[in-house]
């Protein structure tokens, strides 16, 4: 015992020399790369704010460019005569002053000019005569007395070329950009030079700035010339009455000559933070000197904890919980001799840092272009948000009585996009709008609110007999092929129907109404359409439980894979596994393959889900391999919408290359029917995988087409009988008939069978005399996990 608490002393002693050495030598570190990690996010700031406001920038720039086009068409120019453009421009302008805040606007050619507002000739007449030449729209920032957007479109009067230009004061994307970028901006003057005598930030002459009462103190800092330098160049740190704050320029050349703009960003949170962790550090070393033999006692405890919570954070970063997870975590810390849990958590925070601000990012933009949108681009559509206003307005006017909603989903369109090309997809999309209009009146409108998503409105119709026929006559519109790239594609909707009152109307909720009878239809065939009832919301809450639980299942292991033999029908030797998966949901229990396989091909988990399954039959290798069964091939079921391109392939090549392991001894099962619904890049598919070594079965062969001439078109090496033929093969002579004239003719083309099902010895005997190759079924063993496996091949 003496001894014992000698060698603690002695421990606790070099324990104390080496905290307060390390204490010394961390918070240098921790200085540098507190200088280093402001420096970095001060870059971030500056790039996503530069960023930010290009983005804005051109978006008004857009917008205003397409106000001028509409001004333009509403004005039915091209048959009039100048004097006349300018009479309904005169009338027009005052409207156009008032809904869009245009400060001045100018109708031209050449030197003749109807201007309307203060507008500016000399800036602005290089943007004209090139919108004149070009005959293209033109759009650009110009600072004369104040900086404004400026778009210049041609226009045809009379058969001459002429130009209307509009200008709008920036203050008002400026107000927008801060309270984007949660950053104070001022607009420098143009053509102002800084006040060389004075050394505060009003050198700099703002034409206006958001937010300058409460800065209006940073304006007189005295700044040295180093600090006025820094402040030119990459920016500058201000520190005023215990607040921080950092300041820079930005010009914006590429958008507008002598656009200038200075940001200001209060940082005093994150110098808090930076100062809090310097103590930290101080506090944690104290603490780790003093607590060294409670540290030794609690060693085996805290990882273990550490484990617990960052599982417990998976969870949450799963349901992307951000701030929960955080909380988890607890507060960042930073060890002396930081371990693989140490480097794990850092990458914890940091995910949860990337996909909090991308998210972020992505709802801000997503929310900034549905508000600016009103008309599909593609299809000249109304879009989502239009609808959204329409359906919102339709219960407070008396005139509307009812109203009914037609959710299009197109069926099949996927693959154009997959063969043809994006830009092929959008041609298609624009003849789709084009037949979709044709149903518009007074009482429809026709909204793109998706990808290959489209609404229909319908109010006060008469009856259901009238939706009937409106359905009957949508669908009728998709008879007739598309015509794309000289190329004849056939395409189809999936339609679901939902209906209200108008004093009743909820959006979201008979959009959403009309979206689950939409995914009914595509359920029960496709190309047809579903009225919406109660009946059908269970099924839809089903497939949005497994769809969104779908990574977390992953991490909570309610998938798991199981293994059913194959074995010869000579001597019953195993000479294949076939590799299953299983869900087994906390809440809707055990769930069926095919349920949450479909609902996985409509996003992108399918090939996470395959590349899971991958590692899984990987280490059933392996095993195989240990107990000397390196001859069993492991076969995996591929859906349709894998054979769409190679990632797949690509993924199961990576994997097995990885771990040295044959591609022969994988078989990939494609059922026929996946075969023949794209023949053509099925047929390349298959091609592809048979060059990378793998072996290929067709699955459920009879249960469909059973056509030779895709037989003999596809190159693959096993075939398996469905079980549909061979349900009561020991009694059935009709089933023997067929089974043993398809074992006659695959065995010409000298192809292996494997019949499935056999649940008796007399199936098992019947399909052994027909011919069969291999059986499998509950007989032989029914899909097992591991350990039964293993149990089943010792014996």
């Amino acid at each position: 015992m003496n001894m014992m608490r000698g060698l603690l002393s002695k421990m606790l002693l070099l324990v104390v020399i080496v905290a307060i050495i390390s204490l010394a030598a961390s918070y240098t570190f921790v200085s540098i790369q507190q200088k280093r990690t402001l420096d970095k996010n001060m870059l971030a700031i500056k790039e996503n704010h530069l960023r930010s406001s290009k983005i804005l920038f051109n978006n008004r720039l857009d917008a205003q460019e397409l106000i001028t086009e509409e001004i333009v068409q509403l004005g039915q120019v091209k048959t009039k005569t100048p004097e006349e453009v300018n009479e309904f421009l005169k009338d027009t302008w005052p409207r156009v002053l008032l809904s869009f805040y245009f400060s001045s606007m100018s109708f031209s050619k050449e030197d003749v000019n109807y201007s309307f507002g203060k507008f500016p000739f000399e800036k602005m007449q290089p943007l004209k005569e090139q919108a004149e030449t070009t005959l293209q729209p033109q759009k650009h920032i110009i600072c004369h007395d104040v900086c404004e957007l400026a778009t210049a479109v041609p226009i045809a009067v009379n058969g001459n070329n002429w130009s209307l230009s509009i200008l709008s004061d920036i203050s008002r994307p400026i107000y927008l950009l801060k309270t984007v970028i949660d950053s104070d901006i001022a607009v420098i003057k143009p053509e102002a030079q800084p006040n060389q005598a004075d050394d505060t930030l009003s050198r700099y002459t703002p034409e206006f700035m958001t937010g300058f009462t409460e800065n209006r103190d940073l304006f007189d800092v005295t700044l040295t010339d180093e600090q006025i330098n820094a402040l030119e160049s990459k920016g500058l740190h201000v520190t005023l009455r215990q607040k921080d704050y950092f300041v820079w320029f930005a010009n914006f050349d590429q958008l507008g000559k002598n656009l200038r703009l200075m940001f200001i960003r209060d940082i005093s949170s994150m110098m808090s933070q930076q100062r809090e962790q310097k103590q930290q550090v101080i506090v944690t070393f104290v603490t780790l000197t003093f607590g060294v033999l409670l540290f030794l006692m609690l060693f085996s405890i805290i990882p273990i904890s550490k484990i617990n919570q960052l599982k417990r954070a998976i969870k949450l970063i799963g349901s992307k919980e951000y701030n929960i997870a955080r909380y988890r975590l607890g507060n960042a810390r930073h060890p002396i001799f930081p371990d693989e849990l140490d480097d794990l958590e850092e990458e914890f925070r940091y995910a949860i840092d990337v996909l909090e601000t991308y998210e972020q990012e992505l709802s801000n933009s997503q929310k900034r272009l549905v508000r600016q949108a009103t008309i599909d681009s593609i299809t000249g559509l109304f879009t989502r948000n239009v609808l959204v206003e329409d359906l919102a307005k339709m219960n407070q006017e008396d005139h509307i009585k009812n109203v009914a909603i037609f959710f299009l989903d197109l069926d099949g369109f996927k693959p154009v996009n997959d063969n043809l090309g994006h830009e092929a997809g959008d041609i298609m999309l624009k003849k789709i709008g084009y037949r979709l209009k044709g149903v518009i009146n007074k009482f429809i409108r026709v909204y793109r609110i998706g990808g290959d998503e489209f609404v229909i409105c319908y109010t006060n119709y008469s009856d259901g007999e009238a939706l009937l026929k409106m359905a009957d006559a949508v669908v009728d519109l998709f008879s007739a092929p598309f015509h794309v790239y000289d190329t004849s594609i056939s395409i189809s909707a999936s339609i679901g129907i939902a209906k209200q009152k108008a004093v009743e109307i909820e959006p979201d909720t008979l959009l959403r109404y009309a979206d689950i009878a939409m995914y009914q239809a595509k359920e029960e065939g496709k190309n047809r359409f579903k009225f919406f009832d109660e009946s059908m919301r269970e099924n839809a809450q089903r497939r949005f439980t497994i769809k969104n639980d779908f990574v977390a299942s992953l991490a909570d292991a309610q998938l798991y894979v199981v293994f059913q033999p194959i074995v010869s029908s000579k001597n019953r030797a195993v000479v294949k596994l076939e590799a299953l998966c299983r869900w087994n949901h906390p809440e809707l229990g055990f769930i069926p393959p095919p349920v949450f396989i479909d609902v996985l091909e409509e996003s992108e988990n399918m090939n996470t889900l395959f590349e899971w399954i991958v590692d899984n039959v990987i280490g059933e290798i392996r095993y195989l391999d240990g107990i000397g069964l390196d001859n069993v091939v492991v076969s995996i079921n591929l859906s349709t919408s894998q054979l769409v391109n190679d990632t797949a392939l690509l993924i199961l090549d990576s994997k097995l290359a990885s771990f040295d392991i044959e591609p022969y001894r994988i078989e990939l099962e494609i059922t026929e029917t996946s075969l023949i619904s794209n023949f053509r890049q099925a047929k390349q598919w298959v091609q592809r995988a048979k060059e990378l070594g793998f072996r290929i079965a067709i699955d459920d062969f009879g249960a469909g087409y059973s056509s030779l001439s895709y037989l003999t078109a596809f190159p693959y090496d096993t075939v398996k009988l469905d079980r549909s033929l061979l349900n009561n093969i020991d009694k059935d002579e009709t089933q023997q008939r067929i089974v043993g004239s398809l074992t006659q003719m695959l065995h010409g083309l000298s192809v292996p069978i494997v019949a499935e099902g056999a649940e008796t010895e007399a199936h098992f005997a019947q399909l052994k005399s027909l011919g069969c190759d291999y059986i499998q079924g509950y007989l032989i063993c029914r899909p097992v996990e591991h350990e039964e496996l293993v149990l089943f091949l010792d014996k």
